[in-house]
């Protein structure tokens, strides 16, 4: 026995070694990699909110708050970082076909979900929200009646208000929905507003429908398994909502070419996929698919169209050419963020001159997934009947000549010295300017003289604020700016100035 027990104690006492030996492994590894960076790691996907690093002081001592950010930060901040997570990650999928990415709710066969677009279609949105069938026929009705009150304002200008209802997913594919208890009597919104904007004759699509009937006869998914967006099917969708759009009175889309599918493989996860941040894929192969678009020449004016909603609208960014379809585009993000002009010029909507910006648009497109829909139009058609409801005839007259200086870009660009010159917004210039031209007094261009090296700046202070608006561009220019051992602000002024010479040499910059 005390030979066995030797042994035994021999055995553990290695066994020990061995797991110090891995932990002092890992705690010099993580830190020579956070200090050299040797290996590039696949960056997590999702949204990151980086933690500044905690400053040490008395008081920060005392209360413990020190203490608490400095764990959040080192945490965050390690140098194997990645893989850890990655590793756990899919410890959990493998395991427990589970995730902590709080809003993707795995199916079968490796599928992936909304979490809220599941909950809607089993009936359980409602409970979720503390809502009763009345509570939320009450509210989605008073959105109807304040949407069509919009449309009738927006008729008076010249403006068509629609509706578009994107795809859910749940009820195109359910057969890899995972196994829940549906509530078969609950209030579902998206079939309640198809149902009123049908009887109101208000303009829309359920596209939620068109892709039901279409999928058994599509040679192509109509969704990615592991993508709740739609990709390659987004140019039917569009090019079908763009033939609607046609009918309706306006400036028209011109007619759009569709070309065969072409087959392509991701070589890493893109989408809901790469938010999972696991350490492999789901599926080996991924294949997508992408299409060769040529749209016919038009002598006619192109329509302008401000889009107002979810996520849904990247694929018609990504997918299809927006300068050939459209003379003009805003996307206002689930109507908090702007993205205005092709080139998706970054504002905050609330601080935006919002009057001035609806008027800008031949159609005004409310877009959401059928599950968005208990959020109604996300405070915009509230706040759009309010600005009309306040506006005065001369701040419409206003509004319409501002924007009228606005598409001249000679007018614009001498407005833009103007500005940059008095320290002035340039809203401000483009108001003071429409007023100068309603009231017939000297124009603030008539003053400004389009020095060359005056308009680079210019230019060069737009990319710039650009790239400091992309969350995309910053992280790039921060590991450049890493690499040559240079500040921020130094990268991102080289990287403007590139972009500025590349654009002279091409005769794009005026």
């Amino acid at each position: 026995m005390n030979w066995k027990r030797k042994r035994r104690l021999k055995l553990k006492v290695r066994y020990d070694w061995v797991l110090f030996a891995l932990l002092m492994l890992f705690l010099f590894a993580s830190i020579i990699q956070k200090q050299t960076g040797l290996i590039r790691f696949r960056p997590l996907g999702g949204v990151i909110v980086a933690t500044p690093k905690p400053q040490l002081s008395f008081e920060t001592y005392r209360n413990n708050s020190y203490q608490q950010q400095l764990e959040k930060y080192a945490s965050e901040n390690f140098g194997l970082r990645e893989p850890v997570i990655r590793i756990y990650n899919q410890y959990l999928w493998s395991a427990f076909n589970k995730t902590y990415c709080n809003f993707i709710m795995p199916g079968k066969k490796g599928w992936l979900y909304y979490n809220a677009a599941v909950n809607e279609y089993y009936g359980l949105d409602i409970k979720l929200h503390h809502l009763s069938n009345t509570q939320a026929l009450w509210w989605a009705n008073s959105e109807l009646d304040r949407m069509d009150s919009l449309r009738s304002m927006l008729n008076r200008h010249g403006i068509t208000f629609l509706a578009f209802i994107a795809p859910d997913k749940p009820w195109v594919y359910p057969e890899n929905l995972p196994d829940m208890e549906a509530d078969t009597t609950a209030f579902k919104f998206a079939d309640h507003y198809d149902r009123r904007m049908t009887e109101m004759g208000f303009p829309h699509i359920n596209m939620t429908k068109w892709f039901m009937a279409a999928r058994d006869t599509a040679t192509i998914p109509l969704f990615s398994p592991t993508e709740s967006h739609w990709d390659y099917s987004a140019i039917f969708g569009y090019d079908s909502l763009f033939r609607y759009m046609n009918t309706l009175g306006g400036p028209r889309f011109p007619k759009m070419h569709i070309g065969p599918p072409i087959a392509y493989e991701l070589d890493k996860p893109e989408g809901d996929e790469s938010t999972l941040n696991l350490l492999f894929r789901i599926r080996s192969a991924k294949t997508r698919y992408k299409a060769k678009i040529t749209v016919e020449p038009t002598a006619t004016r192109k329509p302008r169209v401000l889009f107002v909603g979810d996520s849904f609208i990247w694929s018609m960014e990504s997918l299809l050419p927006c300068k050939e379809l459209m003379d003009d585009k805003e996307v206002w993000y689930y109507n908090n963020t702007a993205f205005v002009g092709h080139d998706k010029t970054k504002f905050d909507v609330k601080e935006m001159n919002r009057l001035r910006h609806i008027l800008k648009a031949d159609y005004v497109v409310f877009y959401a997934a059928g599950h968005q829909w208990r959020e109604g139009t996300f405070g915009f058609v509230e706040d759009a009947l309010k600005q009309f409801s306040q506006a005065t005839e001369t701040d419409i007259a206003k509004a319409r000549m501002a924007n009228d200086i606005e598409r001249d870009k000679d007018w614009l660009l001498a407005l833009k010295i103007y500005a940059s010159s008095h320290d002035k917004p340039l809203e401000e210039t483009l108001l003071q300017e429409a007023e100068n031209m309603l009231n017939d007094k000297t124009l603030l261009r008539e003053g400004i003289v389009l020095d060359t090296a005056e308009i680079i700046r210019i230019k060069k202070e737009e990319i710039m604020r650009n790239f400091r608006a992309s969350p995309v561009h910053t992280k790039l220019i921060e590991e450049k700016a890493e690499k040559r051992g240079i500040t921020f602000e130094e990268m991102l002024e080289i990287d403007a100035q590139w972009v500025v010479k590349q654009r002279l040499e091409k005769g794009e910059l005026f």
